[in-house]
């Protein structure tokens, strides 16, 4: 019976002693591995900023070709978003040539949504043709982070074929696409796709009117003024009706001032009252100027100060009415004097710091 114990106590130390030897020759090998693996990275790397410079001879070339599959593609990816221009082009040939963007959109389909997130992203950076159809197809994907991703990554190439698909995710029912995103990815595809934008002005979904409204405001799209008056007068949704009024603002139409006008008036919410101050005030003028100072003695003191910030923007004339108002001793007074003491305030700073200016 002690025999046994003391045979049983010396093979578990020899097995703990194996597993030691064992752990010490794994972490060795793979110490090992990973400085040989950082060596060669950075020879690739090399290579790699020279291919991009037109700068490779020959010999280089080949080695650069045969090099490692992951490890090349990996520092591909990782340098697309660091090139433009012609070495960019270089790069995407190069991709090309070894098949990575079609094994990048073979992954858009793949189980681990990680993968998909980063041949998405490869994508957009690449920004091959082919990709679109591929990068649509996930607008519907069952990850927030796939569908994300390849909203941006539509933007990026900047077709706008994807405009109408891109609208869409932003009401398409469990699988929302971010606002936000959509937008960033619309101002991408720029002024080419602002008539496809236009047509959903009139969409079902209260997020694609939003996004529409918004994007042609920041596009500064003049011909689609009458349209934007229209819903700002007549559309259900309140949020709509204020980016209506801010992009009418950033369009700077003389003939949007009248619907501007109605919507400042007492029987509309506070925000579209706001914003349209905000709005005339960008379009400008004296009579609108004189409109907007009606408000700054109203008994609501958020459109008191939204009128009274609205008037500091429009320059001299504006600057005239607030220093009429603070010396009345009316209502508005203390705003009209709040306002003008910040202004004075920046101006101070701008003097003082005129290299941050």
């Amino acid at each position: 019976m002690r025999f046994a114990l003391v045979a049983s106590v010396l093979l578990l130390s020899v097995l703990i002693l194996l597993m030691l030897i064992a752990t010490g020759i794994i972490r060795l090998v793979r110490t090992r591995s990973e400085k040989r693996s950082l060596a060669n990275r950075a020879q690739l790397r090399l290579l790699f900023v020279k291919f991009v410079s037109e700068d490779l001879d020959p010999a280089e070339l080949r080695q650069l070709k045969t090099s490692r599959l992951t490890e090349l593609d990996e520092l591909s990816e990782a340098m697309l978003s660091k090139v433009k221009g012609r070495a960019k082009d270089i790069l995407v040939s190069f991709l090309e040539s070894r098949g990575t963007v079609e094994q990048a959109i073979r992954r858009t389909t793949r189980s681990g949504y990680l993968g998909r997130c980063r041949a998405a992203a490869f994508l957009g950076h690449v920004g091959s043709p082919q990709a679109r159809k591929p990068l649509e197809a996930m607008l519907r994907d069952r990850k927030r982070d796939v569908r994300t991703t390849a909203a941006r990554s539509l933007g990026q190439l900047g077709d706008t074929k994807s405009v109408p698909l891109l609208l869409s995710g932003l009401d398409n029912g469990r699988r929302l696409l971010p606002f936000s995103t959509v937008l960033v990815a619309l101002m991408r595809i720029g002024s080419s796709g602002q008539d496809l934008v236009g047509d959903a002005l009139r969409a079902a979904g209260e997020r694609q009117r939003a996004a529409a409204a918004e994007f042609l405001g920041l596009m500064g799209s003049i011909k689609f003024t009458a349209t934007l008056s229209d819903l700002l007068s007549n559309d259900p949704s309140l949020d709509v009706r204020i980016r209506c009024a801010r992009a009418l603002g950033r369009i700077g139409s003389p003939n949007a001032i009248a619907t501007l006008t109605r919507c400042i008036e007492r029987d509309n919410p506070i925000g579209l009252r706001a914003v349209s101050c905000g709005a005339l005030a960008a379009i400008g003028g004296r009579e609108v100027a004189a409109t907007i100072c009606q408000l700054i003695d109203e008994d609501d003191y958020q459109i008191s100060l939204a009128a009274a910030k609205a008037v500091s923007q429009m320059g001299p004339a504006g600057t005239e009415y607030l220093n009429q108002i603070a010396n009345s001793g009316s209502p508005g007074s203390p705003y009209a004097k709040e306002v003008l003491a910040r202004r004075a305030a920046r101006m101070a700073g701008k003097v003082r710091h005129p290299s941050e200016s």
